[in-house]
């Protein structure tokens, strides 16, 4: 397996998998967070879209980053790292001291997209160096496992956690797990990786390279294909995660240790699905995969917001979790897999940008669910990306094409 085979991937996989417990219980608290200050569905999905605002704004700068410090993307890592842990703590203080209003949320968000939008271009274009073109969907399927894995046990921890003793002693729990992500960064040395795409950059500015990058992901096809359906996936099917707290307690009825059941299952039926990619041959019909996988979160989405019974609808979360990675890791994979060395951070960082728009998606989503419910507003996103991939899925078929002339 690749992560006893390879100790510079299994201390950059560690230092994930704490950060990943920090994000995940992060993302978990803040939906009822702004819930208990405001009680509105519209504060939690902007409060979401603030945060989706600054990590698509503030994502070519990671990408950035990430080509300028070719070998120090380890570095890049563990500042982001130390970012997040000063966010979390800022919060818990407040918190504890019953002192935290509305804006302390959002400008915590907003941070916390900066941090992310550095960490991730750093972390996956660092895992292709570590790994090797051959084994990356193995790698990348092992990356999104760190974060299923959290994804079971954190929400459910930190739910209890909640219930018991008060939020603040969830966002101590996400300092601690930081602490440990940042120690297991340092470990990691990419020094060692030659750097002949950092040269190339040495003399050329800032602005110039961002301005080059956008030029070539609406040049070529394959990545212009790529970016759009990771903005359209993120935009209507992700944007789900901004308002699964009142799908939760609204429509479902049930309470945090409820929501963070949802939150656990779906990562139960995600990581099912990962294991048995990471263990899988290389597939060679990726386009066809990376659709039919999309649909089908897509349409296991749809049945979730139709479902008012809760123990119907952790099933149905979990067979569209597992569906998602699926999805999640051919796209991945693909963005690296299609794009020259010396573009591969910037590329990386327009798909973290493209996770913003999950956030963004929150204003329209809290509209919506406040205006109607958060069953309408989930359904209406899962069949705008089915008829888009209806529309698009011949163009998907030939990415296969691009990968093959690269590899």
């Amino acid at each position: 397996m690749i992560l006893l085979e390879n100790p510079g991937f299994r201390r950059l996989w560690i230092s994930s998998f704490f950060s990943d417990i920090m994000i995940v219980v992060y993302v978990m608290c803040s939906g009822l967070l702004v819930l208990e200050i405001t009680d509105s569905a519209f504060w939690v999905g902007a409060v979401f879209g603030f945060n989706g605002a600054a990590l698509t704004i503030c994502a070519s700068i990671g990408g950035l980053l990430a080509d300028r410090f070719y070998g120090r993307r380890h570095t890049l890592v563990a500042v982001a790292i130390l970012i997040d842990m000063a966010v979390v703590l800022f919060i818990a203080i407040l918190i504890a001291v019953n002192n935290i209003l509305l804006w302390h949320v959002i400008l915590a968000a907003v941070f916390s997209a900066v941090a992310l939008a550095i960490r991730i271009p750093a972390r996956n274009a660092l895992t292709l160096d570590l790994v090797g073109k051959k084994r990356l969907i193995n790698a990348t399927a092992i990356n999104l496992v760190s974060w299923q894995i959290t994804a079971i046990g954190a929400p459910l921890l930190a739910g209890s956690i909640i219930v018991k003793y008060g939020m603040s002693w969830a966002y101590f729990l996400m300092a601690i797990s930081t602490g440990f992500a940042f120690l297991s960064a340092l470990t990691v040395n990419s020094s060692h990786i030659s750097v002949p795409v950092s040269d190339k950059l040495v003399n050329t500015g800032s602005f110039r390279i961002i301005v080059d990058g956008f030029k070539y992901v609406f040049a070529a096809p394959a990545v212009r294909s790529l970016i759009l359906l990771a903005i359209v996936a993120e935009s209507f099917v992700w944007s789900h995660e901004s308002i699964l707290a009142v799908m939760a307690t609204k429509v479902l009825n049930v309470d945090a240790f409820g929501y963070a059941s949802l939150l656990s299952v779906g990562a139960v039926g995600a990581v099912c699905s990962l294991i048995f990619i990471s263990f899988s041959k290389q597939a060679t019909a990726r386009g066809l995969f990376l659709a039919l996988t999309l649909g089908l979160f897509a349409i296991s989405l749809l049945l979730f917001s139709f479902s008012p019974w809760f123990p119907v609808s952790l099933i149905l979360i979990a067979i569209a979790y597992a569906f998602a990675m699926g999805y999640e890791t051919i796209i991945s994979a693909l963005l690296q897999l299609v794009v020259p060395d010396e573009m591969r951070g910037r590329v990386l960082s327009f798909q973290t940008s493209s996770w913003g728009f999950t956030g963004l998606a929150g204003l329209f989503m809290g509209a919506i669910a406040g205006a109607f419910s958060a069953s309408v507003a989930i359904g209406a996103g899962a069949i705008v990306v089915l008829v888009y991939l209806v529309i698009n899925f011949r163009q998907l078929l030939k990415l296969d094409i691009f990968a093959e002339k690269r590899e």
